[in-house]
């Protein structure tokens, strides 16, 4: 007899730790977790690193009413760490590291940039470690953005498939979302040069269980977005292991969800979480505006 599928259960611990220069309070019991009290340009050493740590352990972490300039942004992105590759857009002039992401209010398009379940650019050889993210104008309701926990999610996993998943490489390409985007837009998507471009349709193998190089928790390295395949085996084996890791990573104890405000800075690290923003809000304007951290070769 098949057992029903149920909420996972234990092993979950999203509780805040206590910090002398900041104050963090969570968000689910998941992952995701707020800062409260500060304004990131005004982070002390001390406090920069007591955020960074609330990073690594809550995945996500955000704050509100920091109505940051394009300055601003981009010198906090600066402390986190040299800025990453940007596969897609070249930044805002005279900010080159600060992307917009803005979708009008009277564009209607059936898919939208980040709306499937992805981690940013893990087709590069070195994905960037860490995204932010700022509101300027969002709608007053759509347009959220929701996260899973991959390291949590490979906890729940039984040791016989962990051992099982721990020597496979994934293929990460951006060639299957280049093409899927490219005819529900009918453009193609842009990318930042033609050496980007070619390096998202090639693509590289990345460990399917990644170590993360601060903290040395495993996470899974999947997503529905850019995982083209895994090393050694054909599509048709491939594909059920990569249709369940997606599933059960971005089921619902896993998650998080965000609902923004003008003036929130939300950061995630995507060594160890998945991200998805629904294109649910046509009629609406939302203008924001991010950076990303360079990362590692993933191990």
């Amino acid at each position: 007899m098949w057992e029903i599928r149920v909420t996972p259960a234990g092993d979950f611990d999203n509780h805040a730790l206590e910090y002398e220069h900041i104050k963090v309070e969570p968000l689910s019991g998941a992952m995701g977790a707020e800062v409260v009290g500060v304004r990131l340009p005004d982070l002390s050493d001390a406090a920069f690193e007591e955020l960074k740590q609330a990073l690594y352990r809550h995945k996500m972490i955000y704050l509100r009413d920091q109505f940051l300039t394009h300055a601003e942004h981009e010198e906090f992105g600066a402390r986190l760490g040299p800025f990453a590759v940007d596969a897609y857009t070249q930044g805002v002039p005279g900010h080159r590291e600060v992307h917009p992401i803005i979708k009008e209010a009277e564009t209607k398009s059936a898919s939208l940039f980040g709306g499937g379940w992805h981690t940013d650019s893990p087709f590069l050889e070195e994905p960037p470690a860490i995204t932010t993210l700022r509101a300027v104008e969002v709608p007053p309701f759509g347009g959220d953005t929701s996260w899973a926990n991959c390291a949590l999610a490979f906890r729940h996993l039984s040791k016989t498939y962990q051992d099982m998943l721990r020597p496979l490489k994934v293929h990460m390409s951006a060639a299957n979302n280049y093409a899927t985007q490219t005819k529900l837009m009918g453009k193609a998507i842009p990318f930042a040069d033609k050496e980007q471009f070619e390096q998202g349709q090639r693509g590289t193998y990345h460990p399917l269980v990644r170590t993360h190089p601060e903290t040395g928790e495993e996470s899974l390295y999947i997503c529905d977005t850019y995982t083209a395949g895994i090393e050694g085996m054909t599509t048709f084996e491939a594909k059920p292991i990569i249709d369940f890791l997606v599933a059960h990573c971005t089921q619902a104890a896993f998650c998080c969800r965000l609902r923004w405000e003008a003036g929130m800075v939300a950061m995630w690290d995507n060594r160890s979480a998945m991200h998805l923003g629904p294109n649910d809000y046509d009629g609406y304007r939302r203008e924001m505006y991010r950076t990303t951290t360079a990362g590692t070769k993933p191990v």
